[in-house]
């Protein structure tokens, strides 16, 4: 599925998706969104589940998997707001927890980490480092949304039949 909207309204499958979670980490989910969306517009987003956890992804074109600026990685305790180039970014205080060669992270647990200054701070930086520059306040900006959909599970039928 495909379609463009303005930044708040989530798309019923990402709905479906969080519906496992406790409802604080649907709300934290969708509220640090929102605080992306409203950073990061007009961008890409592309959205699915995987395995043990819903992954939100960010670019300012499709190709998010490749071209990716940030992502949403929600979990059962916790969410990670993660930045595809974050070893790049000047981070004097420390604020980005990660090891890797690439991708650093920061973890949010509860509604007030949404107001840590750093998370704008840090979404400004990484779209910044992606070439984006300043984001323009237009209300007409757009958020492109692309969702996976969960692929029909394969049920063995049993018992087994034999031909």
């Amino acid at each position: 599925m495909r379609s463009e909207r303005k930044i708040t309204k989530p798309p019923r499958e990402l709905l479906a998706f969080l519906a496992r979670y406790d409802p604080q980490i649907q709300r934290l989910a969708l509220s640090l969104r929102i605080v992306v969306h409203s950073e990061m517009a007009p961008c890409h987003e592309y959205v699915f589940a995987m395995r043990s956890k819903v992954v939100l992804l960010y670019g300012a074109t499709e190709r998010v998997i490749d071209d990716g600026i940030c992502h949403i990685n929600v979990f059962i305790r916790h969410i990670n707001l993660g930045f595809s180039r974050g070893a790049e970014l000047d981070d004097p205080g420390g604020v980005l927890q990660g090891t890797g060669k690439a991708m650093r992270h920061i973890t949010l647990k509860t509604p007030s980490d949404l107001q840590r200054p750093e998370i704008r701070a840090y979404l400004r930086k990484a779209r910044r480092h992606a070439g984006l520059g300043h984001r323009r306040h237009h209300t007409a900006e757009k958020i492109v949304t692309k969702v996976k959909e969960k692929a029909p599970t394969k049920q063995a039928s049993w018992p087994p039949k034999f031909v």
